[in-house]
């Protein structure tokens, strides 16, 4: 091999792309603004929970009534539901303009109607433009309904007696305790059908989790086979340059030079190639707070792999009659390989069958080892056989390469 004319191709081809700077910012400028989108949406996920306001028009004003008022705020609801008391007309006025999940009015004489067991409506209304808060409002009065309704069924008659009993005299001793044992004795015969111990519960630990990576951790890897896939594939449409300038067909006609013409591209497009995952890998790694050690290895790895996809892009290429044809069935070509390979959907976060599907993709198969070097315990943990398997696509590339532009590329 031609050591000098390999490294003049190489320079060749530097100064050429080195003029053409925009199409390089293209090859990253894509990548980073998706990529930052999608971190964004991720990054932003973890706000804060919906919350909503309850209007209640207490009409009755009593202790039932406050005590069915204060449900809605109780606990992990309160976080949920903000309850503010309002008279009936202002509650519709709010309702009717949206600016509240629910309204609810209790009607005078709510307290009395319950504990005479007759019958008494309570009114809620809810807002149609949300869903989520207006149906938990809803859920809860429901229960509140029925708790109401059990509780009159289990201690309807001591709730009468203690209606009944003369209220301008303090109850007896024995009254009290006659009531207290009565409630006591339901409570006693309805537990066993509440609470039937028929099942012993034994409580064990689970092991602990394994810490789990960032999803946007793991978009990452995608993104930056994203820039490498675009730059491939421009990088590989510089043969059809160099056919219209009539390089090619000089070449071919000189023996021993071909195959160190294609070697010279192909270190030219490692250094562009290094350089478009180097950016994008510096930002992630800085982003993410990626341990520097792991940084030279995920630049190797990504860098061979972008010489094989570039060495097929230039064989899928050269099968075609015109560059126009060859742009465009190429691009048809890269973004199902963006679809697959994880760029828009991490592989991590599929399921097994279409990670599988997609791992066999040569961009899905770099950028899963790639997710391995991020989030394994140590640096280098790509295992040895897939640097052998990436070593064997791109020499394979570059052969078919040559082979193609001996066969007839170059001649046309």
């Amino acid at each position: 091999m031609n050591l000098a004319f390999l490294v003049a191709s190489m320079r060749k081809d530097l100064a050429r792309w080195r003029r053409d700077a925009p199409a390089i910012l293209i090859w990253l400028g894509i990548p980073f603004l998706i990529g930052g989108l999608i971190t964004a949406m991720i990054d932003s996920g973890g706000g804060a929970s919906p919350s909503g306001i309850l209007l209640i028009a207490d009409q009755d004003e009593t202790v039932l009534s406050g005590l069915v008022a204060g449900a809605y705020s109780q606990d992990q609801l309160g976080e949920l539901i903000s309850v503010q008391q309002v008279d009936a007309e202002q509650g519709e006025a709010l309702i009717n303009a949206g600016e509240a999940s629910g309204f609810l009015t209790i009607p005078e004489g709510f307290q009395e109607a319950f504990l005479n067991d007759t019958p008494v409506t309570l009114t809620l209304k809810t807002n149609p433009s949300q869903t989520i808060l207006p149906g938990i409002i809803e859920d809860v009065t429901e229960v509140l309904l029925d708790a109401g309704f059990y509780a009159q069924q289990l201690l309807g008659d001591e709730i009468s007696k203690i209606q009944n009993a003369d209220s301008d005299d303090v109850p007896d001793e024995v009254f009290v305790a006659e009531v207290a044992v009565d409630i006591q004795n339901r409570i006693d015969a309805i537990a066993p059908k509440l609470f039937p111990p028929v099942l012993e519960v034994e409580i064990v630990e689970p092991p602990p989790a394994e810490p789990q990576p960032d999803i946007a951790l793991l978009f990452l890897p995608g993104i930056v086979m994203m820039a490498i896939l675009f730059s491939a594939n421009g990088l590989a449409n510089d043969y059809w340059l160099e056919r219209d300038s009539g390089t090619l067909r000089r070449l071919v006609t000189a023996p021993g030079v071909l195959f160190t013409f294609v070697a010279g591209k192909a270190a030219a497009a490692l250094v562009i190639v290094a350089f478009v995952a180097g950016v994008t890998l510096l930002v992630g790694f800085a982003y993410h707070g990626i341990g520097w050690s792991r940084f030279p290895p995920a630049l190797v790895w990504v860098a061979l792999s972008g010489v094989g996809l570039f060495a097929w892009f230039a064989a899928l290429q050269m099968l075609f009659s015109s560059s126009k044809a060859a742009s465009v069935v190429s691009l048809i070509v890269v973004f199902p390989l963006l679809m697959a390979g994880g760029s828009f959907f991490p592989l991590a976060a599929l399921p097994d069958w279409i990670a599988a599907i997609g791992r066999l993709s040569p961009n899905g198969f770099v950028a899963d080892r790639l997710t391995m070097e991020f989030t394994a315990a140590g640096a280098w943990a790509i295992p040895a056989r897939d640097w052998l398997v990436a070593a064997a696509i791109t020499i394979s590339g570059l052969a078919v390469s040559s082979w193609r532009l001996k066969t007839g590329f170059a001649r046309q």
